[in-house]
Order: structure tokens, then C-alpha cells, then sequence
């Protein structure tokens, strides 16, 4: 925690005060870093310290996780508003409500599905709280698959995959309730491309030549291994992203990128190094390393935001960067070697 904070501090330290824009204009570039920095790390951190501070048994745990769920639930509601009144919805079609894109809103919704689902199974909650989370669990799913964001599909399959197979090593005797699980994902995930198959935008996620999402992700990911290269250490400052993948974008394709407003790398790793540097890099790869010394039930949430973030940004954004360090402070109690929790299936 401290190295991600002293990344970023560096980053936005040795940001040049203004940059010129490829428009002609100036950009007062650190103060924008300094007010990422602030907002998108600090701000988090602290969140992170407290939570640490705060919680001291399973049952804060499961009432904190819950209260996430039903947020989740919540905002997929006041989406669901938004879109009532034809303000809900991307030019595309996907339902977004008051985020400014449909992923962030599958960034959001994703992790709280997934404690969602783990919630239905368990039997320590009053009937109240258990209707309100199957309640939740049917607007969630519903909300995230009118995002349309493939990437958050991935990674509620990837995750629940993973959990499955998990149980079916370590628990031989429910082979049935886990091969019954898998047939479930495999008839929940064939509909789901059934339903999308002819749709434009699917047809666009498979297409790498011409402009579509996948295209434009992979000029992303060229310009962010070029830059990472020109800045190994301190990366490019905390929220620059945009700035500099305009000036280097056409120099490393030999040409006009396909997409010249990108806010990041779309890809959490290549976020992290970016934002942070070096020390940003090394501070995600050390707490995947922490976070697994022993299963505990967020790691199913915490899977999700990581196959998510192959694809999208799970972290550099306030709110999300706020889940991010909630997943992680639950998970990190929870692995405490002389806590009183119930056993973890």
C-alpha cells in the first residue's frame, strides 16, 4: 500500500506542470495528477486504513459485503430509472444510468453480483436479508447484461468457473452440485451468446481489421507497452493517460489511432505501471500474492474485478478504486490465523 502510494506520488511529482495538447491547447498536467492522486489513491488508501481498523469479526464482514450487494442493487435501479426516461442509455444501446460509460457501470455491478451469488447458498441470514439478496441478485444480473459489456461477462463466468473448480478439487463429495453448477454457466453463457450473436456490436468484438472494440483495444495495449518503455519507473503520472496515448498513439501505429479519447489503458496491470510506475506494478503483483494465502469467500469478487480488468480499468477511478481496497481490507481480515470465522467452502 505504502510502495502504490509512493508510486504515485513520484508520478505525479515529476509530471511537466503543463503539456501541450495535440489540439494546440495547455494542459496544467500535474495539477490534474495531483487531483487523481488525491482523489483516486489517497482518498482510497485511507478508506483501506480505516476499514482495517473497523472491522473485527465475520459478522462485520458479511454486513459489510451485503450492504455492498445491495448498493449494487440500488444503483442498478436508479439505472433502470435513467433509462425509463431515455437518459440511461449509450448511443449503442447499453444500459450506463449516470456513469458516463456502460463498462463503468459493469465495473461496478460486478463484484457485488458475485458476492450476490456466493449469498444465495448460505443459510446464517434472516429470511429478510435473504429475500432482499435474491432480490438484488435478479436486478444485478439483469443490470449487467443490458451494460453488454463482454468483459464483465468474462469475468462473473471466469470467477464462478474458478470457485466451482475449486470446490469440485477440495469437495469430491458435491461432484453433482458442481457439475449441476457447470451446466448451469455453460446453458447461462451459450444463451447469452445466442442472444448476442447477430447483434452489431458482438460482430464488431470479433472483428480485429476494422474500427471496433477489440481493435481499438489492441492499438491501446501497443501504445501502453511503448510508453511504459519510455517511462519503466515512474510511469506517466496519474491520470495522463489520455495526454500521452494521443502524442504516441500515431507515432507507434504509423498512423491515426481509431480512438483518440481513451481515459486508460484498459487493462488493470498497464494501468497500475502507468499511473504508478514500477512501484505500482510491484504493489499489484504483491497483493494477488497476499490475497490468496488461503481462500476466503471475497476472493470470488476479487477474481472477478481481475478477469474484468484484463479488459477495462477496475481501479483508476474513484469509486472503483474504493471497492477495490474494500475486497482487499475483508479479505486480508479474514485470512487473520486466530479469527472466529465459519468455515469457508
Amino acid at each position: 500500500v505504502v510502495s502504490l502510494l509512493l508510486g504515485a506520488s513520484l508520478g505525479a511529482l515529476l509530471t511537466p506542470s503543463e503539456i501541450t495538447l495535440i489540439d494546440g491547447s495547455v494542459q496544467l498536467a500535474q495539477r490534474l495528477a495531483l487531483g487523481v492522486w488525491k482523489g483516486w489513491v489517497l482518498a482510497p488508501i485511507l478508506y483501506f486504513w480505516v476499514l482495517i481498523q473497523s472491522i473485527d469479526t465475520t459478522k462485520k464482514v458479511d454486513s459489510l459485503l451485503l450492504n455492498f450487494v445491495f448498493s449494487g442493487a440500488l444503483i442498478s435501479l436508479v439505472s433502470y430509472g435513467f433509462a425509463y426516461f431515455s437518459v440511461g442509455w449509450t448511443v449503442d444501446g447499453r444500459l450506463a444510468g449516470f456513469f458516463e460509460s456502460a463498462n463503468y457501470l459493469a465495473l461496478y455491478l460486478l463484484p457485488a453480483l458475485l458476492l450476490s451469488v456466493y449469498f444465495l447458498f448460505q443459510r446464517h441470514f434472516s429470511i429478510l436479508l435473504t429475500w432482499l439478496n435474491r432480490f438484488s441478485f435478479v436486478i444485478l444480473l439483469s443490470a449487467l447484461i443490458f451494460t453488454q459489456s463482454y468483459g464483465a461477462i468474462l469475468g462473473l463466468f471466469g470467477a464462478l468457473g474458478l470457485y466451482f473448480l475449486r470446490v469440485l478439487i477440495l469437495h469430491r463429495q458435491k461432484m453433482k452440485w458442481v457439475w449441476g453448477a457447470f451446466f448451469a454457466l455453460f446453458i447461462f453463457l451459450f444463451s447469452l451468446m445466442a442472444w448476442q450473436w447477430n447483434s452489431p456490436k458482438f460482430q464488431q468484438f470479433l472483428d480485429i481489421e476494422s474500427r471496433s472494440s477489440s481493435s481499438v483495444r489492441l492499438e491501446i495495449y501497443r501504445t501502453s507497452a511503448h510508453l511504459i518503455a519510455e517511462h519503466p519507473f515512474v510511469g506517466i503520472g496519474p491520470g495522463l493517460f489520455q495526454t500521452y496515448y494521443q502524442h504516441a498513439a500515431p507515432q507507434v501505429l504509423g498512423h491515426a489511432p481509431l480512438e483518440w479519447n481513451m481515459p486508460h489503458a484498459h487493462n488493470i496491470f498497464l494501468g497500475f505501471w502507468l499511473n504508478a510506475g514500477l512501484l505500482g506494478f510491484t504493489t499489484l503483483i504483491g497483493l494477488l500474492v497476499l490475497v490468496h494465502q488461503r481462500f476466503t469467500y471475497p476472493l470470488i469478487a476479487f477474481w472477478g474485478v481481475l478477469i474484468h480488468g484484463l479488459f477495462d480499468m477496475p481501479f483508476w477511478k474513484n469509486d472503483l478504486a474504493m471497492v477495490f481496497w474494500l475486497l482487499v481490507a475483508v479479505i486480508f481480515f479474514m485470512q487473520l490465523p486466530k479469527r472466529h470465522l465459519t468455515a469457508d467452502v
